[in-house]
């Protein structure tokens, strides 16, 4: 009885010591596997991170190039400061995180509401209410910007948080107050007369439902949206019709002269530059001849300085950047962050799009400058904001 009860004690000891040694195991595989999520994740921050600071420099760099023979260094000078604030904004967010943010997006709506409500009692720029003077510091402000990012927070929290609903038409009513909200906030920038923006907006909040899964009948509204925008134009805005239409005839003597004169031009800068370009620094066009070229039109001055290799450099970034972006959207571990994230990679591919369709002559002026490019302090800001929004998302992904 003794000998047997000694070995049933060893044999249960061998079992337990197996049993410890398998857990350990376990254990062991369960942080090497997380180690190299984290490994893992951390490189696709690292990458999207990367080239979004690569498109920023190359933009610094032809903002340099194009302002300095009109402005000297100004332009340039105030958009690295910009530049400097915005990736501190950029490592801010990606601190506090896209779901602390995403709380927030409410009170965001709301003081988004003020300022667009501040900027239509503003002096006009460029015929538009656009932009709000800062007291104290002279600077302005354009809170058409800050919607991209508040709809793109405000409306994937919203559809994230009642999905459900999503593919039945008689449930839709959940999206009353939210979406009147929304609508509210495009009524405020269209009211600026910033009607690139507002283009832009409803597009992107398109996209964001169609990835939903809404119901593609909803979808039956755009051809209203389009008779509503054609009734604007011949009605309520004859001269921005004008500019409308210029780009279908851009050889036209007389419109070179008026509303084509832009267009005109960023064609014969792009055409100038052929394969590699006439140079850094070298470009004819931009002085005088090309109006607002260091915001809407720059890249015509990265076609005519550095060719069309150039230009097709400052795509592929953009590519990268936004094929990243849906990357990161696709393997986000909540619906929120995969909803926001393919927000703002739809909102800057077509921001991209619509700023080269004009500057080649393929879309009619919109007024949407390029990201990361184009001068403008405000646009830089939430550019980067965004960014850090993303990169937030990444730090999670699977």
């Amino acid at each position: 009885v003794v000998d047997a009860a000694k070995v049933i004690t060893q044999t249960v000891r061998d079992l337990i010591e197996k049993i410890m040694l398998q857990q350990q195991e376990v254990t062991n595989l369960i942080n090497d596997l997380n180690n190299r999520q984290d490994s893992k994740s951390f490189s696709y921050a690292l990458s999207a991170g990367l080239i979004a600071i690569a498109i920023v420099t190359f933009g610094l760099t032809m903002l340099f190039s194009t302002s300095y023979a009109t402005v000297g260094e100004k332009f340039f000078n105030a958009q690295l400061r910009w530049a400097i604030i915005s990736i501190f904004a950029m490592l801010g967010v990606i601190f506090v995180g896209y779901k602390k943010l995403g709380q927030w997006s409410p009170y965001l709506m709301g003081f988004l509401a003020l300022l667009l409500i501040w900027a239509l009692f503003s002096p006009k720029i460029n015929g538009a209410h656009r932009r709000t003077v800062i007291p104290g510091v002279s600077m302005r402000f354009q809170p058409s910007e800050l919607a991209k990012v508040t709809l793109a927070l405000f409306g994937a929290k919203v559809v994230a948080e009642k999905l459900r609903y999503v593919p039945h038409f008689k449930q839709l009513k959940v999206f009353l107050w939210p979406g009147m909200a929304i609508v509210g906030i495009l009524l405020l920038v269209a009211g600026g007369r910033d009607l690139g923006t507002t283009l832009l907006l409803c597009t992107a909040m398109g996209a964001l439902l169609f990835s939903a899964g809404i119901q593609k009948r909803l979808f039956m509204v755009i051809p209203i949206g389009i008779a509503l925008l054609a009734f604007y134009l011949l009605f309520l805005d004859p001269e921005r019709l004008s500019r409308v239409t210029s780009f279908t005839d851009p050889g036209n003597t007389e419109l070179q002269a008026g509303d084509g004169y832009q267009l005109w031009n960023s064609l014969l800068a792009l055409g100038s530059g052929g394969w590699t370009g006439v140079g850094f620094m070298e470009s004819k066009m931009k002085q005088l001849y090309l109006p607002e070229s260091h915001t809407d039109f720059i890249l015509a001055v990265v076609g005519e300085e550095l060719g069309y290799i150039g230009a097709a450099v400052v795509l592929l970034l953009f590519a990268l950047l936004i094929l990243r972006g849906y990357w990161i959207a696709l393997h986000a571990k909540d619906r929120f962050g995969a909803l926001m994230v393919g927000g703002i990679s739809t909102l800057m591919a077509l921001q991209v799009f619509f700023n080269i369709g004009v500057v080649t002559n393929f879309l009619p002026a919109t007024g949407i400058s390029l990201p990361f490019f184009s001068y403008g302090g405000t646009a830089l800001l939430i550019q980067l904001f965004e960014m850090g929004l993303v990169l937030s998302v990444s730090r999670d992904c699977d």
